[in-house]
């Protein structure tokens, strides 16, 4: 566990008033809300935990059709704070199907010890209606999107491909004429599936299905379905507990390069926002927010902010010239470029119709482990109130 996290769970402890030590009489579970269907966000959550987590802490992974949730809490004392409790984890709208959550809980105060495990089962459901569909349903700027085929007879679920032609995408699949829905399965058959399409820009498509007889060979277009890809992207928080940093992104290529866990722990904690990759998409008042490294605290900050952009550039073209004639390696904020394009508060606060996207600051400058995070849910922003500076807002995210 970090410094930082230790610090500030040290002195948190030093202050509670009221502890809590009885477990709670049933065992810790996953559960969520309603029953998930097609086109809804899933949310899972811990019930009859004997602990509440550590808010800022939860992160989560995928693998295929496994979701690993991590949790932290406090097993030593803990009371009713911002940074603790059991809310729900977004983890978004996935394509129908049944899903295995795992949940591992970590306790902060013993880092080297195994953390308890459970399991539970999400069955997401299909649409009603046979045809084709897109998930998400509103699918966003290069953002991955899957189509969802339902049929009345059984799709061979290993025959799904995908073919782009302009803004038209066929989609080819096999089926059983001779088994309807209800009947008995075939082997790697189902009623439903779904296969990934390729990245696609902002602009209006049509999804053809096109199915083929296993039995005769014979190929028909049997469903379209019209959908459009917003100007907007989705600008994807992810969080590191080696170093008790955040990171953001909206590059496609590097949301998926940190899912796969190739560069170190890094993991998806469930929050996000709205932006747009390119300044032809964005409203012409949008301005570019600019990214940068820095190597000492190992960390990115993101600015809309036209004066604190070139201040930070300023510096950093002073740093590398003092840096260079001391033979010493330049280990300040290195601008990156755009990160992406964000409409900016003005006076505080947004326009109607978008939501405030928070900027928070771990205050370790002095110790060089600079980190901020950025977030449009109140209840993380409440969260890292403890420990963090709260800097008001920095972006507007479009609804």
């Amino acid at each position: 566990m970090s410094h930082s996290k230790m610090n500030i769970l040290a002195a948190a402890a030093l202050s509670f008033s009221a502890l809590i030590s009885l477990p709670s009489a049933a065992a810790p579970a996953i559960s969520f809300a309603t029953l998930p269907t097609y086109g809804q966000p899933v949310s899972v959550m811990l019930r009859d935990s004997a602990y509440p987590m550590y808010l800022p802490a939860t992160r989560y992974t995928r693998d295929g059709s496994t979701i690993t949730v991590d949790y932290e809490y406090s097993s030593d004392a803990f009371t009713v704070r911002p940074d603790f409790g059991n809310h729900p984890l977004s983890l978004g709208e996935l394509a129908p199907g049944n899903y295995t959550v795992r949940a591992r809980l970590f306790d902060i105060g013993k880092p080297k010890s195994t953390p308890q495990t459970l399991e539970g089962n999400i069955p997401v459901m299909p649409p009603e209606s046979y045809g084709l569909y897109t998930v998400p349903m509103a699918p966003q700027a290069w953002a991955p999107t899957d189509v969802v085929v339902k049929s009345a007879v059984y799709v061979d679920l290993a025959s799904l491909r995908t073919s782009v032609s302009g803004s038209v995408i066929r989609l080819d699949f096999d089926y059983h004429g001779d088994a309807p829905v209800g009947s008995p399965v075939p082997a790697g058959a189902a009623a439903f599936a779904s296969t990934a399409l390729p990245a696609l820009q902002p602009g209006n498509y049509r999804v053809e299905g096109w199915g083929r007889a296993r039995k005769t060979g014979e190929t028909a277009r049997y469903f379209t379905h019209d959908f459009m890809v917003a100007s907007t992207a989705q600008v994807v928080e992810f969080y590191s507990e080696s170093l008790d940093h955040y990171f953001l992104t909206a590059q496609t290529a590097e949301i998926a390069m940190l899912d796969r866990g190739a560069q170190g722990d890094w993991k998806r904690t469930g929050q996000s926002f709205k932006g747009w990759l390119r300044a032809s998409d964005a409203p012409p008042f949008a301005k570019e927010v600019c990214r940068f490294y820095a190597k000492g605290p190992n960390s990115h900050f993101y600015t809309g902010d036209v004066a604190e952009c070139q201040y930070l550039r300023t510096l950093e073209q002073q740093q590398r010239t003092e840096a260079t004639a001391q033979g010493k390696a330049f280990l300040g904020w290195q601008y990156e470029g755009v990160a992406f394009y964000s409409v900016i508060p003005a006076s505080g606060g947004c326009p109607g119709g978008m939501a405030s996207v928070y900027r928070s600051y771990n205050k370790r400058a002095g110790q060089n482990d600079s980190n901020h995070r950025f977030t449009a849910d109140a209840g993380q922003r409440a969260a890292m109130s403890v420990g963090w500076a709260d800097e008001g807002a920095a972006f507007c995210s479009p609804s």
